[in-house]
């Protein structure tokens, strides 16, 4: 005999969990992408070092080395990628204010702010990952000196924290069939697809972690590096019936609005968007495999 439910409550069905789960299935904490896009004045200005600092950065990948590298384009923005362990998403909260005249308290809307955010990165055999964020945060002011650098130039314009989830598309050709390896095409890449980004805007850090080392057991040594921003947006890879119009004001004052957006479409997370190649251009980002 058929369950009949609660008016209300629907109906309590494992076979209409499993087609739910299917249709929209959960989410892996475990694939993602994280790159620094534009490299602060106050590392491209020091004499002799220019060059040294401009290969962490996204924009210094090319499309070509990225594909057949594997990944961004060189070994010094890698460190900033692939060992990028454990990346805190921004968290949003509006601020309030109290209102009381009779009867009970209610709060209404003032403002916005955003969390901190934090990154732990696994260090290499160089300690170049800890050498790259003593500098930067040195440049920005100094403790010798008692000199402090302007705001616009001690910031990364962008960092952005792509979200993938299996099951992409191979962006080198037309065709639109998922790549599953089977047992004629075992080593075939097989292609993450992106679902989301979070593109924060003049992001730097402002504290490194302290480094434990001991004599026990061996075990890989890590820090962990935090970052204050202006704000964040976070943008999807298709239309979903949301507006594709990132603040809500109008046209003529949402000037940062558009740069964001377009900002983010550089960055392959705007609508269209399907694979992890499209958070690369050829503009210089490199492919990710």
């Amino acid at each position: 005999m058929a369950y009949q439910s609660t008016f209300g409550s629907g109906a309590n069905s494992f076979q209409g969990f499993r087609a739910f789960a299917s249709r929209r299935p959960p989410s892996y904490n475990n694939l993602y992408w994280v790159r620094f896009r534009k490299i602060p004045n106050v590392l491209s200005r020091n004499i002799g070092t220019a060059g040294y600092f401009k290969d962490f950065f996204g924009a210094n990948n090319s499309d070509t080395a990225g594909l057949s590298l594997g990944g961004p384009g060189s070994d010094k923005a890698r460190m900033l990628t692939y060992y990028a362990n454990d990346v805190t998403i921004p968290s949003r909260q509006l601020t309030t204010g109290d209102a009381k005249t009779v009867g009970s308290l209610y709060r209404y809307p003032t403002g916005t702010t955003f969390s901190e955010i934090s990154i732990n990165f696994t260090l290499p055999r160089t300690l170049e990952t800890r050498m790259f964020f003593e500098r930067w945060m040195n440049y920005i002011t100094e403790d010798s000196g008692n000199r402090v650098s302007w705001y616009k130039d001690s910031v990364c314009d962008f960092m952005d924290i792509v979200k993938y989830e299996r099951g992409g598309v191979d962006p080198s050709n037309n065709s639109v069939n998922l790549i599953t390896p089977s047992a004629s095409n075992r080593n075939t890449v097989k292609w993450n697809q992106v679902t989301g980004a979070w593109v924060l805007t003049n992001i730097f850090p402002f504290n490194i972690s302290n480094v434990q080392l001991t004599n026990g057991q061996a075990g890989t040594l890590s820090m962990e590096v935090s970052f204050y921003y202006e704000r964040y947006r976070f943008y999807q890879t298709n239309s979903i019936g949301v507006s594709e119009s990132v603040d809500a004001y109008p046209t003529n004052v949402a000037a940062e609005a558009t740069l964001l957006q377009a900002q983010a479409a550089a960055a392959g997370v705007g609508p269209g968007g399907t694979t992890a190649t499209t958070t690369v251009t050829a503009g210089g980002n490199g492919k990710v495999i």
